[in-house]
């Protein structure tokens, strides 16, 4: 069985007779998959622009400030403008009038897309002028790419509201907005995840101005080239530097794992913060090492061990901002509230696409297991 499919494509319409209706009905149920995706980039960019976090995927720097501040708004304007009209289009204009407007507004976006690209080249560049210190496989900038030229061939310009649609035959029956009801399950779940990662995961809880802390704990990382600090871990340890040195912590408490033990230096992460912190000019009798840190929750309850013996009251968990929701829930489950800085000392500012899958899994397994990585004894 055939059926005639009409497509209105720039000035003229394409009459398909050869259409099969089983490819049309497959392509109005793969409607849910485009519908998915441009929900994804238009809340994504709301949540991210709207939090001033934008530049966690998207590095602008090279531009200059203003350029970085205002270009995704800019591009969240356009995107709210292209849904304002998907909804309501203008009575008084053609299809062929509202499609070119559609495609001035995917300027911003196009133009976003070609920066995701060069800072993609830019990451690995500096991996290879680094020798591989980089921490991570890819930027956020690369799966966020991939996204938008997804997004692109499913051409958002020709996407139209169910009420267009049914008064004009129009582009490729899937592109339409006619959001269904089982739309709204996968959506509500998209939105949660955008607003933990860009609201939730990264936020802080800094210790106030003008307190002298009891210790600074300074979580491990992998190690580098050489058994030294690696890209993350240096960041962590130059922050709880920058916190001694400020007088804003009193010592330092390096923990991490050392799988052959604390004279080893194979992936021996507390002695390589220990080389660090000693090469920055922290004095010996200020640090404190702990070589049994093999997870965040073996951090906690030794800190805590440390906090009862040496009858410490503030505590600061330096770590990185994806961490620290983690860390402070660790510290939490066992009695104790500790103020949480985030090490941004580096050079690439996009966040780890691993980690923040990872934290995802990782915080609500903690909150709902707190005997997961527990330990049998504290060492």
């Amino acid at each position: 069985m055939k059926a005639d499919v009409i497509y209105t494509h720039g000035m003229h319409d394409t009459i398909v007779q050869s259409s099969p209706v089983a490819l049309n009905t497959a392509c109005r149920k793969a409607g849910i998959f485009f519908r998915l995706l441009d929900f994804g980039i238009f809340f994504g960019a709301l949540v991210s622009v709207a939090t001033l976090q934008s530049w966690r995927w998207l590095d602008l720097r090279f531009a200059g400030a203003f350029i970085a501040f205002i270009l995704p708004w800019i591009w969240l304007a356009s995107l709210i403008i292209l849904q304002i009209l998907r909804f309501r289009p203008p009575t008084d204009m053609s299809p062929d009038s509202t499609w070119r407007l559609n495609r001035m507004l995917l300027l911003p976006s196009a133009f976003i897309a070609v920066v995701l690209l060069l800072n993609t080249v830019t990451f690995y560049h500096l991996k290879i002028i680094l020798h591989g210190l980089m921490p991570w496989y890819m930027p956020m900038s690369l799966p966020v790419e991939v996204v938008m030229i997804l997004w692109f061939i499913a051409r958002p310009d020709y996407a139209v509201s169910a009420g267009a649609a049914a008064t004009r035959t129009l582009s490729p029956p899937w592109r339409t907005v006619a959001y269904k009801s089982y739309d709204l399950i996968p959506m509500a779940v998209m939105a949660l995840i955008f607003l933990w990662i860009f609201h939730g995961m990264f936020l802080a809880d800094p210790p106030p101005p003008g307190m002298d802390a009891d210790v600074a704990v300074v979580l491990g990382a992998g190690t580098g080239r050489g058994d030294t600090c690696g890209y993350t871990l240096r960041q962590r340890v130059l922050e709880g530097v920058a916190l001694f040195k400020d007088h804003r912590a009193k010592c330092l408490l390096l923990t991490g794992r050392a799988p052959r033990g604390k004279t080893n230096p194979y992936k021996n992460e507390p002695l390589a913060m220990l080389k660090l912190a000693l090469a920055q000019g922290v004095p010996a009798k200020s640090l404190i090492v702990d070589y049994h840190g093999n997870n965040t929750r073996y951090s906690a309850y030794n800190t805590m061990a440390l906090v009862k013996a040496e009858h410490w009251h503030n505590v600061i968990a330096v770590s990185s901002d994806y961490h620290l929701p983690r860390t402070s829930l660790a510290f939490r489950q066992l009695g104790l509230h500790v103020w949480t800085v985030a090490a941004r000392r580096g050079i690439w500012r996009e966040t780890n696409p691993w980690a923040v899958v990872r934290e995802l899994v990782g915080y609500p397994v903690y909150w709902l297991d707190q005997n997961y990585h527990r330990p049998g004894r504290v060492p």
